[in-house]
């Protein structure tokens, strides 16, 4: 049996951004692991924005505890097996003066280059330490469409830690890839390669949306009121497969290689 470890930034993006591909490579007897680094559980006091937050998800009471339900229920609808990670979401954090890393004045995480000594170390740790336990096959993360911290964090540790020695794909951050893109520069030399295009089948991407619905907590923070997220997606997905050269739907990710390939 296959192993495949995908490492996830929060509690609902791997499913947003590669839930097809997760369930087909279930569906086909791979042993799939989706690690969330920033699902750590803060104690009280909250930041402004976080409580904020927590009144526009209705979770005032155990937030991350709900999220991480709705992430098990949401990866049990793949056929995948959760692993959360203890580092806290951007909102919980502080910066190294003891004010909010992000707040009411800096309300945006999108392009925050706010320096957090050690975080890195300790991220690329724990990915080092999960690849050497589950020896995977395949590793799956997140590309950093969107320029969200948490989300280039996590695919800077991923890509340290693999290092090279086993494949790497990195996804396209959905729903950010929908509305915009940015340049993506990588650690240690990697770069991305080009674009594959994954598709999956009508089971795949209906247990996709199904797994999305299971994060109602986040539905009003993703996308307008009324929206019809199934045709947000398969429009989004059908066009990403027309510009990768492949009929029907698809999920798309680069390849990490090494800069001198």
């Amino acid at each position: 049996m296959s192993r495949v470890l995908v490492v996830s930034p929060h509690l609902d993006d791997a499913v947003l951004s590669a839930g097809g591909r997760i369930h087909r490579l279930a569906s086909e007897g791979a042993d799939v692991t989706v690690f969330t680094l920033f699902a750590g559980v803060p104690s009280p006091p909250y930041s402004p924005i976080a409580e904020y937050f927590h009144y526009v998800w209705d979770l005032e009471t155990d937030p991350v505890e709900h999220r991480r339900q709705e992430d098990r229920a949401a990866l049990a609808l793949l056929g995948a097996s959760p692993s959360h990670g203890s580092f806290l979401d951007a909102v919980y954090r502080r910066r190294p003066d003891g004010g909010w890393l992000v707040d009411m004045d800096r309300p945006t995480v999108q392009g925050n280059d706010v320096p957090e000594p050690g975080l890195a170390v300790d991220l690329e740790s724990a990915v080092v330490s999960l690849l050497a336990t589950l020896q995977p096959d395949l590793v799956l993360t997140c590309a950093a469409v969107g320029d969200h911290l948490d989300h280039r964090r996590t695919r800077d540790a991923t890509v340290v830690a693999a290092g090279g020695k086993v494949p790497l794909y990195c996804w396209e951050d959905l729903p950010y890839g929908m509305r915009q893109s940015h340049a993506l520069h990588l650690p240690d030399g990697a770069v991305l390669g080009a674009p594959v295009a994954e598709t999956a089948s009508d089971e795949a991407w209906s247990a996709k949306y199904a797994a999305v619905h299971c994060y109602r907590s986040q539905h009003s923070m993703l996308w307008p009121p009324d929206t019809d997220v199934r045709d947000l997606f398969d429009t989004h997905a059908a066009r990403q497969g027309s510009r990768c050269g492949v009929d029907g739907r698809a999920e798309v990710f680069w390849p990490v290689e090494s800069g001198g390939a």
